[in-house]
């Protein structure tokens, strides 16, 4: 998976790994994993309103579901490989 964060730059590769940049960059919050997946979706509820569906019952489902949403909501663009 390849996405591209507006204003930002492209990343690629597993949703896992994209997550694991986006946590380095500091976009959100030093929360690791599952915490950092619940803490994207409350800063996208707290700063822009939107609210973000994420399922799964594993870390990678719900990472994938995660990035779904975020382009979903226009946050992200992603580009399947």
């Amino acid at each position: 998976m390849k996405i591209t964060i507006p204003t930002y730059s492209s990343i690629t590769g597993t949703p896992e790994a994209i997550l694991q940049v986006m946590q380095d960059a500091r976009f959100f919050e030093t929360a690791t994993g599952d915490d950092y997946i619940d803490a994207i979706k409350n800063e996208s509820w707290r700063f822009f309103g939107i609210g973000l569906q994420v399922t799964g019952n594993t870390y990678a489902e719900r990472a994938e579901s995660l990035l779904r949403e975020m382009h979903r909501n226009h946050m992200i663009n992603i580009e399947e490989e």
